[in-house]
């Protein structure tokens, strides 16, 4: 065979590796919104993956300004994971500005992690500004069910067969050893939180439905008067009197981005007790997705 028909052999056989996905010869480069979602995908991907995320630590997703290294970011993923639900609606201006048709929508790159989670909180009637900052698609902090986790890493190992097919058993097998062991960390979380089963929890916004759906905890209300719309008297008086009207203990709690002051003096006036925690990986030490109920729950039954 002359050089160059042998040139050309190897040639194709490489092209035909790239475009059937078959080929990865660096690892896959995962951007994620938050550290929540980078935390699974490396569990997943261990050392195919090289991932980063938009957001460190816990944040009010509300209150995101895309920056132009967020572009820079996209513009070089293969595999992009958005939260989803309209939560983190400023993504789609920087997949348009980066251009990068590998995490367009329906590519493979592309990953909406809300996709088949039971929502909570979906609303039933119109949606209008007498309801405050309503979710249309529904309660959009769903990772905060470990339960949810597992779907969330389901979803990352898919997408991760489908760009890297050559390293298919890999990604099986680091969902099996992640499921596993969160399945052990559940019945673990359920054992530790089981005395606030008891309590009347308050928590300053909707941030933890989810989580009590996840462990079966008693939410009472919220300190704001309507989504997003912040805490009025008359509003926390009502709510105080609705405490009071039971001899429960009483929890209040916060994501660590909403101001302390009024959980803390509200916790004060029902005689109970107060906790801001941190809702998501990147804040407190918190450097994985365990890490981060292992956390949550210790700060709550201490």
């Amino acid at each position: 065979m002359s050089y160059s028909r042998l040139s050309f052999f190897f040639i194709s056989i490489i092209l035909l590796g790239v475009l059937s996905g078959e080929i990865v010869s660096r690892p896959i480069k995962v951007v994620t919104i938050t550290e929540d979602f980078a935390s699974i995908a490396k569990d997943i991907g261990g050392d195919l993956v090289d991932v980063s995320s938009l957001i460190k630590g816990s944040r009010n997703l509300h209150h995101i300004n895309p920056k132009p290294s967020m572009v820079m970011k996209v513009k070089s993923a293969d595999l992009l994971i958005r939260l989803g639900m309209q939560q983190d609606s400023w993504i789609d201006s920087l997949i348009d500005v980066a251009r990068n048709s590998r995490v367009f929508p329906n590519q493979n790159g592309f990953l909406d992690a809300s996709q088949g989670i039971q929502k909570l909180e979906v609303p039933t009637e119109k949606i209008s500004g007498q309801l405050g900052d309503v979710h249309k698609d529904g309660n959009p902090h769903y990772w905060l069910n470990p339960e949810n986790g597992k779907h969330i890493a389901k979803k990352i190992r898919d997408k991760l067969k489908l760009i890297d097919q050559n390293n298919q058993d890999i990604y099986d097998e680091n969902y099996m050893i992640f499921r596993d062991k969160l399945d052990e960390k559940i019945k673990e979380w359920q054992d530790q939180i089981k005395p606030l089963s008891e309590f009347q929890i308050v928590t300053y916004h909707t941030v933890w439905s989810y989580f009590f759906d996840a462990f079966n905890l008693n939410r009472v209300g919220e300190l704001e008067t309507l989504p997003g719309i912040p805490p009025t008297t008359r509003h926390l008086i009502k709510l105080k009197s609705l405490l009071n009207s039971s001899d429960k203990p009483k929890l209040v709690i916060s994501a660590s981005y909403y101001p302390r002051d009024v959980g803390q003096s509200f916790a004060k006036d029902i005689d109970g007790h107060f906790e801001t925690i941190p809702a998501n990986v990147g804040e407190s030490g918190v450097s994985s997705y365990m890490e981060l109920f292992d956390f949550i729950i210790e700060k709550l039954t201490q």
